[in-house]
């Protein structure tokens, strides 16, 4: 039986997810230089693979940590993920962004 990261892995191949650029690295926010990127907001538009993703995530939270309040996610990547496995484990959910908001309530976290 294939492993799980195996098979996410070949999902996120399969739907061209990740991408490689040896000669001109990726910037990623955080200002770091990577030849590969992931873009894991792709499986969001393939049901299959993100109900696969939504289910690993419920299965390990359940299988390791029994006593969840709450799931939390970054902003803006991990949300839609994030409310997916809240939305199965009947959690609230919750997001962190990257730096506090400069109008409005001002929040770090929503």
């Amino acid at each position: 039986m294939e492993k799980v990261g195996e098979i996410i892995g070949k999902n996120l191949l399969q739907i061209n997810a990740i991408k490689l650029k040896p000669a001109n690295p990726f910037t990623w926010a955080s200002g770091w230089k990577s030849p590969i990127y992931c873009d894991n907001r792709k499986t969001l538009s393939y049901p299959e693979i993100r109900n696969y993703i939504r289910d690993q995530m419920v299965k390990i939270i359940r299988d390791r940590y029994a006593d969840v309040d709450v799931i939390a996610g970054v902003a803006t990547g991990a949300i839609a993920q994030g409310v997916l496995v809240a939305q199965e484990l009947g959690l609230p959910f919750v997001y962190v962004r990257s730096s506090q908001k400069q109008h409005g309530l001002e929040n770090l976290v929503e």
